[in-house]
């Protein structure tokens, strides 16, 4: 499920990187717009006539436009591909009761995580416990070992 999911969110991604890089050519390439009783200064009221269209020859307008609906078909698909949701009151009961014995699964699941952290933890300190007392009677051999020489 995490797959679909994740492919869906790439194909979001790109098409929210096709519509935001379509409207910054837009505003780049567009020609400037004239309003009523705005002054503007002089020099910036030279008008250019500037298309979608770069010096290469590329139409911006019908190369968004195909990415953008190439990118839509993608996500519809893949939203088509997700599974349903059961609408029936049959469905909904058994996926109802699925959910609780999942829950009470992970409840045992708990309590037997519990008993077996609490085992290792005694164990754990049995051990150190043991360690030291290994430890001390080394030290204390070797004290012993050395006074006798």
């Amino acid at each position: 499920m995490s797959d679909r999911l994740t492919q869906l969110q790439d194909v979001v991604n790109l098409l929210a990187d096709h519509l935001c890089n379509a409207t910054g050519v837009l505003q780049e390439t567009a020609r400037p717009s004239r309003f009523g009783d705005f002054e503007q200064n002089s020099s910036t009221t030279t008008t250019t006539t500037t298309t979608n269209v770069d010096s290469n020859g590329d139409d911006y307008s019908r190369l968004f436009a195909s990415l953008i609906t190439r990118t839509t078909g993608e996500l519809v698909a893949l939203i088509d591909s997700l599974p349903t949701i059961p609408s029936t009151d049959d469905d909904l009961t058994e996926q109802h009761g699925q959910l609780e014995l999942l829950e009470q699964e992970n409840i045992e699941s708990t309590a037997r995580l519990e008993q077996t952290t609490e085992l290792a933890e005694y164990l754990l300190e049995q051990v150190q416990t043991c360690l030291q007392s290994l430890s001390q009677a080394l030290l204390d051999e070797r004290k012993k070992f050395q006074n006798n020489q």
